[in-house]
């Protein structure tokens, strides 16, 4: 990808260039934003200290510069970001936009390693210009990412300190290396972040193996911003530079000056999960082929609500896009039917799309995914709800079905939509959020086991596809909230497409567990599908509740005729049921149902659910007997009063299970 590098001068955006090469990329130019009359400027987004420095990196790098004025100020500081005349985010699009015009770009580096204020609005700037952000620090350890920029000869040295703990006289124009051992002391003496990320200090670099030439530092001088006898800040202001030739061959590419240097890279991830040894007998796609032909819907109406005024929420199950023909628009035409149907649902309780906050999508064809994607993404906008997308054996007529949560009302509301390219997890450039949390409630949207720096499927067999999915949903419940742990997590559905693979899913979510040190784990439940997205073996979805600490029960009955085992917390039931060998095999369903409501104590917990997810063996269960008797059981135990909506999926024989009943 042809990379255009925003640069401040700072040792961050230097060694993401480094990143971006190390991943394949090439930097093609430089692009920096500039105070006007100022040494320095306080801005939300920019570093501009050192700023006079930048004009050496044109020549230092052999690349063209592209440098625009700070006209704006900070005007939308909201946590999220729509474009504002006046701002300086404006700033930063009318820049990038002209080197778009000027030079073939496709991606942007940018520095960023914690702070979602900036991340949020380059992320804006480049999805407004078809631009993919590129930003390989996000999230890193600092400390190890510090040592790593050391390690690989990034020559930086500090231009301004503001924090406790760091003296202008003792710290300013030391180098990176130099104050490492200072930082780490201060990071555990006050809390302050090692790479400086909170503003504690700020760098000039100097030099790094991009560099052709070294810059050199003739004449500067210290001002003092403020005398704070506790914390007083200081910069470095650079009045004269000279570049200086460096012993390298500079016809080397870019990529072979890092390529031996111990950084950070996605084809290492292998040791990163620590899998010493990759599994070569498992295909990448494992789709099962021999599908059941599921009979159609018909007119049977599955469509369910459960509205709660009160909670000001909703729960939506059972949209359904049907295949009326087959003229080439009839996928985009159904999706827009049912996308329709769900906005008016929604707009009958008096929701917005705006307000859902978490969707599952379970198509009958995954390779038609694409085009239902088009038609859906034209729903959402800032901030889309998470998202698990599966293919499900649905009846013959449907082309997907689809359920919902919604709320409207709520005390604390936040969204996470990273969508740049990193170390951390996938970003996520589909109209879906990675989580979606209402109040004490999160929603964890599907993991599917991508390399998050290069977006592509993880190789080596279901024991690495499923180790890296779960890092990818554990480290967005830590970004989320750094105090939840798998304690906080109440229901777990992990989707595999093949029965071999559940009880290694099972055995890999349990590690999780030892690794934790905790001893009961959560509700946790295994659907094996025909298929998943990119041809994933494994998807993971996780429910959470982040401050009820709430301990989870498991019991195993026998019934008449079925097995069953229970499990349940303050947020979730799940009840699982498998047939025994006297199980009958006529009017199986309508017998399954009743013996799990004649146990009295279980039933009487479910029906405490707002939503029913029940995943279903469609090889000896129909899609229709199940609705019919869950709807009729529903409508004798509650009577039309505060029903739950449900969600009907087939699942494949996993071996043992005829039934999932999931209760949220």
């Amino acid at each position: 990808m042809r990379v255009v590098a925003l640069i401040s001068g700072g040792k961050d955006s230097c060694y993401n260039m480094m990143q971006c090469v190390s991943e394949g990329h090439e930097i093609v130019a430089l692009a920096n934003l500039k105070p006007s009359d100022k040494d320095e400027l306080d801005s939300y987004m920019y570093q501009t200290v050192g700023h006079h420095g930048i004009d050496m990196y044109t020549e230092a790098m052999g690349l063209p510069l592209y440098r625009h004025t700070l006209r704006g100020e900070p005007v939308n500081k909201g946590q999220d970001y729509t474009p504002c005349d006046g701002d300086e985010v404006e700033d930063l699009y009318h820049l990038l936009q002209e080197v778009q015009t000027s030079c073939h770009v496709e991606g942007v580096s940018v520095g960023a390693i914690l702070s979602d204020y900036q991340r949020v609005r380059v992320e804006n700037v480049c999805s407004r210009l078809g631009l993919t952000s590129l930003a390989y620090l996000w999230r890193r350890n600092q400390s190890e990412l510090l040592q790593e920029m050391i390690d690989s000869h990034v020559h930086a040295i500090i231009i301004k300190v503001a924090a406790l703990g760091l003296d202008p006289q003792k710290h300013i124009g030391k180098t990176i290396a130099e104050i490492q051992p200072h930082m780490k002391l201060m990071k555990e003496k006050y809390g302050l972040n090692v790479c400086g990320e909170g503003g504690e200090y700020e760098t000039f670099t100097l030099d790094c193996p991009l560099f052709n030439k070294k810059i050199i530092i003739d004449k500067s001088e210290m001002v003092n911003h403020s005398e704070d006898a506790f914390a007083p800040v200081s910069y470095l202001n650079l009045t004269k530079l000279h570049l200086e030739d460096k012993s390298i061959d500079t016809k080397l590419s870019q990529f072979d000056r890092v390529k031996d240097l111990p950084m950070m890279r996605s084809c290492n991830i292998h040791s990163e999960l620590r899998i010493e040894k990759l599994d070569q007998d498992y295909p990448l796609t494992t789709k099962i082929t021999e599908q059941k032909v599921v009979p159609p819907l018909q007119d049977l109406q599955v469509k369910s609500v459960n509205y709660d005024e009160e909670a000001s929420s909703l729960w939506l199950g059972g949209v359904v896009a049907k295949i009326t023909n087959e003229d080439s628009d009839a996928i985009e035409e159904s999706t827009k039917c049912a996308m329709e149907d769900l906005k008016g649902t929604l707009e009958d309780h008096q929701f917005l799309l705006k307000d859902v906050v978490t969707v599952h999508l379970f198509v009958a064809d995954m390779s038609l995914f694409g085009r239902i994607n088009s038609v859906y993404k034209t729903y959402f906008g800032l901030n889309p709800p998470s998202r698990v997308c599966v293919e499900a054996c649905l009846p013959s007529d449907l082309l997907f079905q689809m359920d919902c949560y919604a709320c409207s009302r709520c005390d604390f509301r936040k969204t996470m939509h990273v969508q740049g390219q990193s170390h951390w997890a996938p970003a996520n450039i589909g109209p879906y959020s990675q989580a979606g949390q209402i109040d004490k409630n999160m929603y964890i949207a599907g993991q599917i086991p991508l390399v998050p720096g290069t977006m592509r499927m993880i190789v080596g067999g279901f024991d690495v596809q499923c180790s890296l999915s779960i890092r990818h949903a554990m480290r967005i419940l830590d970004a989320m909230d750094s105090q939840i742990t798998p304690k906080d997590v109440k229901l777990a559905v992990c989707y595999v497409t093949h029965a071999n693979f559940a009880p290694l899913a099972q055995l890999q979510w349990e590690k999780i567990y030892k690794e934790y040190k905790i001893e009961i784990k959560c509700n946790a439940v295994f659907v094996v599908v025909p298929a998943l997205p990119k041809n994933a073996m494994v998807e993971w979805q996780l429910f959470v509740n982040t401050q009820e600490n709430t301990t989870c029960s498991h019991t195993r009955l026998q019934l008449d005729d079925f097995e069953m085992s229970f499990s349940e917390n303050k947020d979730a039931v799940v009840c699982s049921v498998s047939k025994s060998k006297e199980s009958p095999n006529s009017d199986l369903v309508k017998n399954l149902f009743l013996q799990v409501m004649n146990q009295d104590d279980i039933w009487q917990k479910m029906t405490n659910s707002k939503m029913f997810y029940i995943y279903f063996d469609c090889s000896q269960i129909t899609y229709q007997d199940v609705f019919r008797e869950m709807k009729s059981l529903v409508n004798k135990t509650y009577r039309g009063n505060h029903a739950p909506a449900i969600a009907l999926i087939p699942m494949f024989q996993d071996g043992h299970h005829l039934i999932h009943l999931c209760g949220i």
